[in-house]
């Protein structure tokens, strides 16, 4: 009996679970509701199914707007509008679920009291629960307990599900509003590598139809050049899964390609599956300008960055030349390669003639026919706009040809390739004084730049500097050869008259009749004269090359000139017996000059003649008048001038006749002096010869005076008559004791009384023991200068009325002015003419009486 009752009940409890499950099985219908249908579905299910009193359902809206609720009671049919009524007695089950597993609570709807069990909805972060209510005493079994949880899970599952679904609705419908409206072109494709998906942004830019870039149809817009290496970079990256980055052009609906840079990146599925890609297109044609932009400069940097070491190199190499030629050559090679021309021309003027010119040619094999072409430029021309104005010229090739001064091809203009283009850079060299200039015709690939100009620029103004060094380079070796040249000169034109002068005085010493002593002592005194014209020469050109010299100006006839320098110059030319033509004008014709340096520029001229023509020749001496200017013109039928030796014959030092004997040559200063003293007097003088044995004329040009009205007279050639002035007390000082011993002589033969002294000292003490009324004073003295002698004398009362002559080395006339400002009455230079010592001594006497 009991074994059958507990089989009974055990099949009610089968049969019931049966029940329960098969009324379950109507829930999937519902599934398909939303949270206001699920709860209201599953509350009726679970109110009949297990037979509850009363269930409560509260479930969150999936926008997380609020909640949805619902109750059942078996009390009351329209429960669910009462469903405030409900929540009372229910409110701890809605604000916790953390309560004990049944609780007793008042039915809102019906008499007793109900059993009731919470079953919260496993929804993550949001409190949805199931209360469920019974008045049996047994409530809830086991069995309820488990229908309850399977019921809640159920729809907890199907509710996330929904909810997903509408995430990943909305998230596509998000993400497509979002990639139509980006400006980006988005796009997304499937495992198979196809298109799926292109934003609105695609559509417009390339204007292809709906649908019509899908599938593999985007390549359809790609350039067609780089379409095939595009579509093989996607497949096979899709084919690897992996990420991508490619670049190409893409064609924009108006026709125009545009750069753009299209990335990807792989889609996987939570389980790693493959699902395609997704990616995005951007527009970079202005980046890739500017990757060319920046590209093009960098080169161009790089170029320039080469030819400033070009530049560099170059200025090392020009720097270390002592030759203008390789200077110029070294400047048209270097400038012809660096800027990529096919021509360069390099013309040095640094003499101001261009028949003499320095040029440098380098050319390419495009003009390997004219690389024996050697003619020189001629001074005219479109190059000499540029040295005339100091300025860079640059021209295409049209406007080169069509400016007035171009003057073409000349005879090669048949023959002559095309060109393109010149450019020309003037060698300014010192005080903007122009040098020359380089030229670069017919460049290689386009037109001369701005910056090629500035190369050019730079590669002459170094080429100049270099230049200008080697000139002066060569001018100092030049003048260092003459300066040697011009010792030994000297030596030997000093030796000269010091041979007889020393054998002079051995006769002397031995001669028993007066003739031979007065023809010994004559010739003492012709050599002697000569070494005082050679040391006078030497100062003359120390004092106008310091500019010391004072011209001392008067009006006078040029025939007045001419005839004193043929006295001066007269012994020499008969000497070498020489014919002598003499043409002077028959009228008056008035200079402005000072007479003595007029007479010496013409005897200079006529010496110089004289020595550089071989005995027995012709020497002929001419004025005339030309205009306003007066034309001395000094011509012979001597050895001549090479063409070569034109331009420096009026150099200092500079000897033109070295073929001849020695003994007539100069020191190569005369020729100097002649034109300083010429440009003193604003006049101009050259030299003109037909070449070696051809004779040479010297022509000197001078400006008339203003009025042809003579207004003083000539000093040159003026004597004094020779007299005796009065017997006076003199005191010889010299720390040359021979040089005052026989000055003591010369004086006390003319009747004078005189004592010397050899020190600063000595001649103080001297001068209070002796008491003189001159003193002759050297300046340079041992112990104490004739300066600071001259100075203790003048403030000693004693010594008033004593005269001071200066008499020394020293000639300058800031020596002159230097010893009249101690306190010196006269100045006499070393060696002195007796009889211009006498002429002085007599002038003292006229200016005591």
């Amino acid at each position: 009996m009991d074994i059958a009752e507990n089989d009974s009940d055990e099949v009610r409890r089968l049969r019931r679970t049966m029940q329960d499950l098969v009324a379950f099985s109507t829930l999937p219908a519902a599934w398909g509701l939303g949270p206001d249908g699920i709860a209201k579905s599953l509350a009726k299910v679970l109110l009949s199914t297990l037979d509850l009193d009363l269930v409560y359902i509260r479930l969150p809206q999936p926008d997380g707007s609020g909640f949805t609720e619902t109750v059942r009671s078996k009390h009351r049919p329209d429960a669910d509008h009462c469903i405030t009524e409900a929540k009372a007695p229910l409110a701890s089950f809605l604000t916790s679920v953390a309560l004990a597993p049944v609780t007793a609570v008042r039915d809102p709807f019906g008499p007793g009291t109900l059993r009731t069990t919470v079953t919260p909805f496993d929804l993550v972060e949001e409190h949805g629960v199931l209360v469920s209510g019974s008045q049996r005493v047994n409530f809830p079994t086991e069995q309820e307990r488990l229908l309850l949880g399977l019921a809640a899970n159920q729809a907890t599952m199907v509710l996330q599900r929904q909810r997903a679904e509408q995430a990943l609705q909305q998230s596509e419908e998000r993400f497509r509003d979002f990639a139509n409206a980006a400006p980006a072109k988005l796009w997304v494709t499937e495992p198979d590598g196809s298109c799926s998906f292109l934003s609105q942004g695609w559509y417009e830019f390339t204007g292809q139809g709906e649908d019509e870039g899908l599938g593999l149809g985007w390549l359809n817009a790609v350039h067609p050049d780089d379409r095939e290496a595009a579509g093989k970079h996607f497949l096979s990256a899709n084919e690897r899964n992996e990420a991508f980055s490619i670049e190409y052009r893409l064609r924009r609906a108006d026709g125009v390609y545009r750069w753009i840079i299209d990335r990807g990146r792989p889609r996987f599925s939570p389980s790693g599956q493959f699902l395609g890609y997704a990616g995005n297109l951007l527009d970079i044609t202005e980046r890739k300008q500017s990757e060319e932009q920046m590209a093009t400069l960098l080169a161009a940097e790089k170029q320039r960055a080469t030819l400033l070491a070009q530049v560099a190199n170059a200025s090392k190499s020009i720097n270390v030349m002592l030759s203008m030629e390789s200077i110029a050559r070294t400047l048209t090679e270097e400038a012809r390669s660096m800027l990529g021309a096919h021509q360069a021309v390099t013309s040095l003027t640094v003499s101001e003639n261009w028949a003499q010119g320095i040029t440098a040619v380098s050319l390419s094999d495009k003009y390997a026919d004219y690389r024996a072409y050697s003619e020189k430029p001629v001074g005219s021309g479109i190059y000499i706009e540029v040295c005339r104005t100091n300025c860079p010229m640059r021209m295409t090739q049209k406007e080169l040809e069509a400016h007035p001064a171009w003057k073409g091809f000349g005879k090669h203009a048949k023959d002559h390739p095309p060109m393109r283009g010149w450019l020309a850079v003037p060698l300014i060299g010192h005080g903007g004084k122009n040098l020359g200039l380089v030229q670069l015709t017919d460049k290689a690939q386009g037109e001369f730049t701005e910056e090629d100009e500035a190369i050019l620029v730079q590669l002459a103004a170094i080429a100049s500097v270099g230049i200008e060094n080697a000139y002066l380079y060569e001018q100092v070796r030049e003048q260092d050869q003459r300066k040697d040249e011009f010792l030994a000169t000297l030596a030997h034109e000093l030796r000269n008259p010091l041979a007889p002068i020393r054998t002079g005085l051995a006769v002397l010493k031995l001669a028993s009749s007066i003739d031979a002593t007065v023809k010994t002592r004559e010739i003492m005194e012709r050599q002697v004269e000569h070494m005082v014209r050679l040391i006078d020469d030497l100062l003359d050109v120390s004092r106008i090359t310091s500019g010391k010299i004072q011209l001392k100006k008067e009006r006078v006839d040029v025939r007045t000139v001419l005839n004193t320098a043929l006295e001066l110059s007269r012994p020499l030319i008969e000497e070498s017996r020489h014919e002598l033509l003499v043409s002077t004008p028959e009228e008056t014709l008035l200079l402005d000059v000072d007479p003595v340096r007029m007479a010496q520029v013409v005897s200079n001229l006529l010496n110089n003649a004289a020595k550089y023509t071989p005995e027995g020749g012709r020497v002929e001496l001419s004025a005339e008048r030309d205009g306003n200017e007066v034309i001395i013109r000094v011509r012979d039928n001597g050895v001549g001038l090479a063409p070569e030796t034109l331009p420096k014959v009026f150099k200092l030092f500079s000897q033109v006749g070295k073929t001849l004997d020695r003994s007539r040559g100069g020191l190569g200063i005369g020729l100097a002096l002649v034109k300083r003293l010429v440009e003193m007097h604003n006049g101009h003088v050259t030299a003109e010869s037909q070449g070696s044995g051809k004779g040479s004329a010297f022509v000197v040009r001078l400006p008339l005076a203003t009025t042809q009205k003579i207004g003083g007279r000539l000093v040159a050639g003026e004597h004094c008559a020779r007299s005796l002035s009065i017997p006076r007390r003199i005191l010889v000082v010299d720390d040359n004791v021979d040089g005052a011993q026989t000055l003591a002589m010369l004086l006390m033969l003319s009747g004078h009384t005189v004592e010397t002294a050899h020190t600063g000292p000595d001649a103080l003490k001297t001068a209070h023991a002796f008491q003189p009324s001159v003193m002759i004073l050297d300046i340079g003295l041992p112990g104490m200068s004739g300066y600071e002698v001259a100075e203790q004398l003048r403030s000693d009362s004693i010594m008033n009325g004593l005269i001071l002559i200066a008499l020394t080395g020293w000639g300058s006339e800031d020596d002159r002015r230097r010893a009249q400002n101690i306190g010196f009455n006269h100045h006499l230079t070393k060696p002195v003419k007796i009889e211009k010592l006498h002429s002085l001594l007599i002038e003292i006497d006229a200016n005591n009486k």
